[in-house]
């Protein structure tokens, strides 16, 4: 989220089209020189830019990693050659790939191409669940054989080594039961056998893992179970459903478990319940939030058809749940009965000592504010809202909020009056359903770019109220801006297409447009860094473990820039964090996160070389308007290209075999 710095002052549209005219026609730059020629044994089909700072290539012959600083080879897996590119992905909240086709999984070190794990070793048909887990610098899989009983594994991330292999995870630890019971229970286990398992790390030295027989905790070195608990379900003996393990971000003996309508807190070292019974929401619970005065407990009305698990109340059409909050010590309610919801509740974005609750009714969206400590809402009725709540936060004027547009409704910006329940802006700052509202705070002011009116505007956050800052600022091939950022030259919108300069004074001093070529091979190349960045901030949340991530998920916007934080201080100090993959991984991974914490001084933007002759990438100064580099991408229609916008370089496949690097 970017942050601004400035008010703007109203613009004439006269002068916005008048820089378009003028800023459409700027030559670009020479063309960047390139930093390395690779030319490759096999001809390159595509080339993929990983969050671990590796670039790899795929030819005829073989799935390389390449340096992207020097442009050598550092491996090569010529049993993976010729594979299409959705088949090498990154395995989820890690550093790693994983690369799939009929009758192989293998899961490698992008950086060294040391594999991690290869499906042939123990001979697995299907694999159910693979999660990597940095604190023990250990990767699990659990899969089935095509004969013989299923296996939990642990293999070290850095050498591929398997710790241990667990056969008897999913047998029962019940007594054996005869007639129906005992058929119950072998489909049970067999369910259980071919459904992904509910992992958590609980420390250095211990994972917890749930199947439908139960939870179950696992030494960490030898894959031993140290303990075994069965989750007191409404009904004696059936299966939990719908069950979650999260960590405990307060009180590091414990971990919490919610399954069904409940929630229980269990002991790490023994596994014993801490509480007396559990506490439990009207419907089932979808997630909680670890509020400081204690643990909100999300209801959702169990899926129509399927009761099992929670229940399901309708009323006029609209699903009934119910809300609690329990205290951490005992586990007991604050509230005597949960409060009365209508809708299931999505989420709880924590402000101060209450937080703002967001509610799905037959897809229509409603707010309200929950006071945390009395387990009671501020507003008598919820208010509905345009979109899906994308941003909240509680100020002197109110519940200020941001909405994010979904299939049948605009987003909007507005603040609701708690006494009243109404809102402040009699005609609130509106979106369109095309594209989210591009925003951005300084102080207490929060600026929008209203994708309805395609003005600018500013919040007084204290005082809830706003005024247009710009007039009309219209982007070139009806695109509508992506991003909003100030700089110290002025506010910048951009888009994939355009870029808009507006100096503080309110004048339009650049507006830039490149028209895309319409080839969609080209686009998706480019948009492909999205992914990287998005990438490297997953790993970062892995690297400090499920209590990080959990604590991303609801975190507002001031909570995520002080954990973020966090993360770069972990990593700027040799990414001890990171300490379960290999050496170069961690000091590359390390290294490129600390740079994408940065802005990025420039966008990429495609076009149609001015001369007539093919496709070029430009670099645009986002201070200017200007290009920075260019780099041409000649007549092909597909041609072969990588960006990577955290080390500013382009990878381009210049003839079937060939590979350049150019630093942007």
């Amino acid at each position: 989220m970017t942050v601004a710095r400035r008010m703007l002052l109203l613009v004439p549209l006269a002068l916005t089209y008048q820089a378009v005219t003028a800023q459409t026609a700027a030559p670009a730059r020479p063309g960047a020189a390139p930093a390395w020629t690779l030319r490759m044994k096999g001809d390159i089909r595509w080339q993929q830019v990983t969050p671990a700072g590796a670039l790899l290539v795929s030819t005829d012959g073989a799935l390389s990693g390449v340096d992207m600083e020097t442009g050598q080879v550092i491996w090569e897996k010529a049993e993976l050659a010729g594979l299409p590119p959705d088949s090498v992905r990154m395995v989820e909240g890690s550093l790693l790939m994983e690369a799939a086709r009929p009758g192989l999984s293998l899961i490698f070190d992008p950086v060294t191409g040391a594999a991690v794990f290869d499906s042939r070793r123990l001979g697995l048909a299907q694999i159910v669940t693979r999660r990597v887990l940095p604190q023990s610098g250990t990767l699990l899989v659990h899969g089935r054989r095509a004969s013989g009983p299923p296996v939990v594994a642990l293999y070290d991330l850095v050498t591929g080594d398997q710790r241990w292999a667990n056969e008897t995870l999913f047998e029962q630890t019940e007594p054996k039961k005869k007639g129906l019971g005992g058929l119950m229970q072998n489909l049970v286990r067999m369910a259980s056998e071919a459904t992904a398992l509910e992992v958590l790390q609980a420390g250095p030295d211990m994972i917890v893992v749930h199947t439908l027989t139960g939870l179950r905790a696992l030494d960490a070195r030898t894959g031993a179970v140290r303990w075994a608990a069965t989750l007191p379900t409404a009904r004696a003996g059936n299966p939990a459903h719908h069950v979650r393990l999260y960590p405990s971000l307060a009180k590091p003996d414990r971990i919490y478990v919610s399954f069904d309508d409940r929630l229980m807190a269990y002991r790490l070292a023994d596994g014993q319940a801490l509480w007396t019974k559990p506490p439990t929401v009207d419907g089932r619970i979808g997630d909680i939030v670890q509020h400081p005065a204690g643990i909100i407990m999300l209801p959702e009305a169990a899926p129509e058809g399927e009761a099992m698990g929670g229940s399901r109340k309708v009323i006029n059409g609209v699903v009934q749940t119910g809300l609690n909050v329990a205290r951490y010590d005992d586990g007991v309610t604050i509230a005597e009965k949960p409060l009365h919801m209508r809708g299931n509740v999505t989420d709880a974005l924590i402000t101060g000592d209450a937080a703002v609750l967001a509610v799905d009714a037959e897809s229509k969206t409603f707010v309200n504010v929950l006071d945390v400590n009395a387990a009671t809402v501020r507003l008598k009725k919820d208010v509905k809202i345009k979109g899906q709540l994308a941003y909240a936060e509680l100020t002197p004027a109110g519940l200020l909020y941001i909405s994010r547009p979904d299939a049948g409704t605009d987003a909007e910006v507005n603040v609701i009056d708690l006494a009243s329940g109404e809102p402040k802006f009699k005609d609130a700052i509106e979106g369109s359903k095309r594209s989210p509202l591009p925003y951005a705070t300084e102080g207490r002011t929060l600026y929008v770019y209203a994708t309805r009116d395609r003005k600018l505007y500013a919040v007084d956050r204290d005082g809830g109220t706003f005024k247009a800052l710009t007039g009309e600022i219209k982007l070139q091939g009806d695109e509508l801006p992506t991003d909003l950022e100030v700089r110290p030259a002025g506010i910048v919108l951009s888009s994939s297409q355009n870029l808009v300069v507006v100096a503080r004074d309110g004048q339009v001093k650049q507006q830039v447009y490149y028209p895309a070529p319409q080839l969609p091979g080209l686009m998706r190349a480019l948009l492909a860094i999205n992914s990287v960045r998005a990438g490297l901030y997953g790993a970062a949340a892995s690297a400090y473990g499920d209590a990080f991530a959990q604590m991303s998920r609801t975190a507002t916007d001031t909570t995520a820039k002080r954990l973020t934080g966090q993360l770069a201080t972990a990593y700027s100090k040799g990414g001890a964090q990171l300490s379960g993959y290999s050496h170069q991984a961690a000091a590359l991974a390390s290294k490129r996160f600390r740079a994408s914490l940065s802005v990025p001084g420039s966008v990429f933007m495609l076009t149609k070389a001015p001369e007539g002759n093919g496709n070029v990438l430009l670099q645009i100064d986002k201070e200017s308007g200007q290009p920075r580099a260019r780099v041409d991408l000649g007549k092909e229609r597909e041609p072969v290209y990588a960006v990577d916008d955290v080390a500013n370089m382009l990878f381009l496949r210049t003839t079937a075999g060939t590979l350049v690097g150019y630093r942007l």
